[in-house]
């Protein structure tokens, strides 16, 4: 569970049809959103006016329940509610014995302060309960505070700033999507020439991941 403050306690059930009639969806999505969920529960809600804390880019996170009806949710699903609330959302997603929690990085639109762009999702293994803590003495530390917690690869980013801690995470994903397939040629390589080639090529690019990570000595 997120260990939240009764104060930020909303509890309020949230009709799936608000997200069909109040935006454009298509037939396909919509049947996503019949299908995989049950029920979407606006559980919490963390603002100043919830919490003694203070807010600069981001006023507001929150927090939905989505009871599913299977073991999945489409990414399509969540792209879609995270683009119709203009907060932050922390996800926890709940099937029959099982939770996890997931997190977009979302940015301010530069021309209109009260939209979002959704960028990168990320997600916890699904477990018998989520465990996040609240940290941070503004809505936007804790809000970096929830993505570092949910995903651990941008803390070994090394960098404290959010934004850049994506970015290099998105690098190092690239690179290391780049080092699989290299491992995967060399597995399938006859030639001892060719596999020293692509052990090189494989070496440079462990190289520029180490020093994306601050690990390089």
């Amino acid at each position: 569970m997120i260990d939240l403050p009764k104060s930020t306690i909303v509890g309020r059930f949230i009709p799936k049809e608000k997200f069909y009639t109040k935006t454009n969806i298509s037939g396909k999505l919509r049947q996503l959103f019949t299908d995989e969920i049950e029920k979407i529960t606006w559980a919490n809600k963390i603002a100043s006016d919830t919490l003694n804390i203070t807010s600069k880019d981001y006023t507001e996170i929150q927090v939905f329940e989505l009871a599913l009806k299977g073991s999945a949710v489409s990414n399509a699903v969540l792209r879609h509610i995270d683009t119709f609330i203009p907060y932050p959302i922390i996800f926890i997603l709940k099937s029959s014995s099982s939770q996890k929690a997931v997190i977009s990085y979302k940015e301010p639109m530069a021309k209109n302060k009260h939209q979002m762009k959704v960028d990168s999702y990320y997600e916890t293994p699904w477990q018998p309960e989520i465990t996040l803590g609240l940290k941070g003495r503004s809505v936007d530390e804790i809000y970096k505070n929830f993505l570092f917690q949910i995903a651990p690869a941008l803390k070994d980013t090394n960098n404290s700033d959010t934004k850049s801690a994506i970015a290099t995470n998105k690098v190092n994903v690239a690179i290391r999507k780049q080092i699989d397939d290299i491992n995967r040629q060399i597995a399938n390589e006859p030639s001892i020439a060719k596999r020293q080639e692509l052990a090189r090529d494989r070496h440079i690019l462990e190289k520029k991941q180490l020093i994306r990570l601050g690990k390089d000595k």
